[in-house]
């Protein structure tokens, strides 16, 4: 079973990196191929993103290489081989990824998830989601992630066309599985609590207000 589909604690998530061993190269796709244990890909791209895992983006090692027992028969293998048809389709950065002096600060002190993740950016887009509404359906925050993505991309386009720019139009940050990453950890703090037979998310606590302003608002 792959862990952080619908409710993950930092806890858990900690003692899932600890039993991974110090020299371990974690892969996107072993959830994909339901690894026991796996982590599902949204986390570890957004443990990634702060700084809790490192994203292998040189000398990627390949999978046979670090024992992977999913060689045989996963289909992305071949993309991590020196030369091949599908390596050069697929980019091989942040599908890979190695334990830190992080990782193991993290694995001991499992609250330093709690302080980093209203950072992150899926975190950021969702606390002005729910300041404007304690409650979202899955749709309506899959189709307002899509809208705001599109945005954000022809924004950029604009604004390359105006600089006179040849840059490729910049990608809306994040991704929808990191999104759905982020919503199960806060689900896993309290912050969030499951409605509707798992359909929608009901705020319990407002993480990006400081505890005098939390105390202020819920006194309102």
């Amino acid at each position: 079973m792959t862990l952080g589909t619908h409710c993950l604690t930092p806890a858990a998530l900690a003692e899932r990196l600890a039993a991974f061993g110090e020299n371990a190269v974690i892969c996107l796709h072993q959830a994909e191929l339901e690894y026991p244990g796996a982590l599902a890909p949204g986390v570890l791209l957004l443990l990634g993103r702060l700084q809790l895992l490192r994203p292998l983006t040189q000398r990627i090692p390949r999978c046979r290489e670090h024992s992977c027992p999913l060689t045989d028969r996963c289909l992305y293998a071949g993309d991590f081989e020196g030369s091949g048809g599908a390596s050069s389709v697929r980019r091989k950065s942040w599908r890979k990824f190695r334990l830190t002096a992080e990782s193991y600060a993290f694995i001991h002190r499992p609250e330093l998830l709690v302080e980093r993740l209203p950072e992150h950016l899926a975190a950021r887009w969702l606390a002005q989601r729910f300041s404007e509404h304690d409650m979202w359906s899955s749709f309506q925050l899959a189709e307002r992630w899509l809208d705001d993505a599109l945005t954000a991309v022809d924004q950029g386009a604009v604004a390359a066309e105006e600089a006179d720019s040849s840059a490729a139009r910049p990608d809306f940050e994040g991704s929808r599985r990191e999104l759905a990453a982020c919503l199960a950890i806060l689900v896993g703090l309290g912050w969030l609590e499951w409605e509707q037979d798992r359909q929608a998310f009901r705020l319990m606590r407002p993480w990006w207000l400081t505890p005098s302003a939390e105390v202020d608002a819920q006194s309102r």
